[in-house]
């Protein structure tokens, strides 16, 4: 099908949005954009001095020449996105929340084909969404969007988001998908997400010309790999979905249909409805004799929709023994799949039940240790399940004796899978279910306590935005490189993939030290520091007994050392020889080549006071 697209560059109703400068929209008061000095609202226009006085964000007061204003600006409608920031935030914020399809529709008219996904979340975040809502946000809103039919967000970040002028006929769009050029197995996905849209297929000529293009599609398949079970389970879906009543002997025997390579047999079954599903699956279980090793291969690359269907199988036919003892054996070898065991943690069957004990948990920990770097969904969302609420610990440790239980709290304070507040929630739900193990892990933190790290706020929080730009930025980069990388093939000779391989062992290397430190963190103002004798916080004056010189130095935070300013870390040699001095103290310092020195303590003030020593 064809759409008639808005061209958000060429439309005259776009031009308002950005405009060059002339006499009639460069006024006091109005916004404009210069391409490094970014947004910026005119305070003043001088024309006796041949002047503009413009507010930029980093620039306040900023003076251009008129003629250098001109050539250089942009002028932004009072509608521009950027604009409503500014002046209108909290219309915005209530946009996001009660109309984000309105929210969307402006950012692409000030953005035009630069309005991507990815600059989407640039725009929007913190102000209008905030960071920690944006990924919640962005799924909600898609779902809103595609009720509406209204706007197209492309596959790729990286692709503009575009205003549809009308919404596109699902029967034509369906028609014209299949009789597009596309790969068999990527136009069978597209079909089938378009035929969910469609309830009832009302146009019976319509349903007969698809059906006739199937038809057509299926006799010139002449490749194996060629998905015929899905074209003709769709077939029928139109058939039924039209209601379309055919001879008896017309009915076909979809066993034929069903892929004999295994390979092609699991990928089919994956992208059917799971009513399909079942319907295929108990033809292969009634033709081929109950074939219980092909259902447990199945089952091992399963998603939750086709272990459902599988242990539906093996209930119905009396076989829960022979499946609950594969399960163990899968759980024992650590050979579930990320999916399946998310799939299992959530399982409500009584059926499943015995299979939460502690070799599950162990199984869980050893997945997502193999996992640790990836930023899969999957692995993700298994994380949060293991790391979030008590019931799903309560479910793998209640049967389980004290010891094991204390086998447990050890693997997970040792564990490098975790995030420290994870882990702490972690171990809280443990000590939920065995009280007992609270000891184990007081010791622990006991050890920890003593590594606890004073730090000022400033440090704190330039620690966490690496933290935040690692885990944001660097390390999906970076799995971006080893996918792209992965596709060279022959790992064993891909340079590109090592070298990728072993950043990503840099990175998350670096997160880990990151995430160590920050939860070890305590940070303060130094505000309340005692002067009575040297603390952290506190501006040592002293004497150098050598050669009469007096000096002064500020003591600070672990991560404050600044020789050249003369603050030094606490934990530095010289640092640690004076804490607890008093003023008239004689000191042997130690200096960091290994010497000392002898200094008098004159006078100590609080370093808040006076931050600049």
């Amino acid at each position: 099908m064809t759409t008639e697209l808005i061209d958000i560059i060429s439309s005259k109703e776009d031009d308002e949005w950005e405009q060059s400068i002339n006499s009639n929209n460069f006024k006091e008061g109005v916004f404009c954009i210069h391409r490094s000095w970014g947004l910026g609202k005119v305070k003043k226009i001088d024309e006796s001095n041949d002047c503009v006085i413009i507010d930029f964000k980093g620039k306040p007061s900023h003076q251009m020449a008129l003629d250098f204003a001109y050539s250089s600006l942009t002028v932004l409608s009072s509608n521009h996105l950027l604009v409503l920031k500014e002046e209108k935030l909290s219309y915005l914020q209530k946009l996001s929340l009660e109309n984000p399809v309105e929210l969307i529709k402006i950012f692409v008219l000030s953005f035009r084909q630069k309005a991507t996904p990815e600059r989407l979340q640039a725009v929007l975040c913190p102000e209008v969404v905030s960071a920690d809502q944006w990924k919640k946000w962005w799924e909600n809103s898609k779902k809103i969007i595609k009720k509406s039919a209204s706007i197209r967000i492309p596959t790729r970040k990286s692709e503009p988001i575009v205003i549809l002028d009308k919404a596109p006929d699902n029967y034509s769009l369906f028609i014209g998908t299949l009789q597009s050029a596309l790969p068999p197995r990527k136009k069978i996905d597209a079909l089938y997400k378009i035929l969910k849209e469609i309830e009832s297929w009302n146009d019976q000529d319509q349903a007969l010309k698809a059906i006739a293009s199937i038809e057509s599609l299926l006799q010139q398949a002449k490749e194996d790999s060629f998905p015929t079970l899905d074209f003709v389970l769709l077939k029928e879906e139109i058939i039924q979905k039209a209601k379309i009543s055919l001879p008896s002997e017309k009915e076909e025997d979809l066993f034929v249909y069903i892929p004999e390579k295994y390979d092609l047999l699991l990928s089919s079954l994956l992208r059917l409805s799971s009513i399909n599903q079942e319907r295929v699956l108990w033809l292969l279980w009634e033709r081929k004799n109950k074939p219980i090793e092909l259902f447990f291969d199945l089952l091992t690359n399963a998603d939750g929709k086709l272990a459902d269907n599988i242990v539906k199988i093996f209930e119905q036919s009396g076989l829960t023994d022979l499946l609950l003892e594969k399960f163990n054996r899968l759980i024992r070898e650590r050979a579930l799949s990320v999916e399946l065991l998310y799939w299992l943690c959530r399982n409500k069957n009584n059926l499943l039940q015995p299979l939460l004990n502690s070799d599950l948990f162990y199984c869980i920990l050893y997945v997502l240790e193999r996992e640790l770097g990836s930023v899969g969904k999957k692995a993700e969302k298994l994380y949060d399940l293991l790391t979030t609420g008590t019931g799903l610990i309560q479910g793998l440790l209640s049967a389980s004796s004290l010891d094991d239980v204390k086998d447990i709290t050890r693997t997970v304070l040792l564990s490098p899978v975790f995030r420290e507040l994870d882990k702490r929630s972690l171990l809280g739900a443990i000590v939920k279910v065995r009280p007992e193990v609270q000891e184990l892990i007081s010791g622990n933190r006991g050890i920890e306590g003593e590594n606890t790290l004073i730090v000022s706020w400033s440090s704190l929080e330039e620690k966490k935005r690496e933290l935040d730009e690692l885990v944001r930025k660097k390390i999906p980069e970076n799995s971006k490189e080893i996918a792209h990388a992965r596709s060279y093939g022959d790992l064993r000779e891909n340079h590109e993939y090592k070298a990728a391989k072993e950043m990503q062992a840099v990175l998350m290397r670096r997160k880990a030290e990151l995430e160590s430190m920050i939860s070890k963190a305590r940070a303060t103002d130094f505000s309340d520091v005692d002067t009575s004798v040297v603390n952290i916080g506190t501006v040592v004056h002293f004497t150098d007994l050598k050669t009469n010189t007096p000096s002064s130095i500020a003591i600070l935070g672990a991560w404050d050392s600044n020789p050249t300013k003369g603050i030094i870390s606490y934990l530095a040699a010289f640092g640690q020889s004076l804490l607890g001095h008093k003023p008239g103290d004689v000191v042997q310092v130690a200096m960091e080549d290994g010497n000392t020195k002898e200094i008098r303590i004159d006078k100590i003030t609080r370093w808040i006071d006076a931050p600049s020593v």
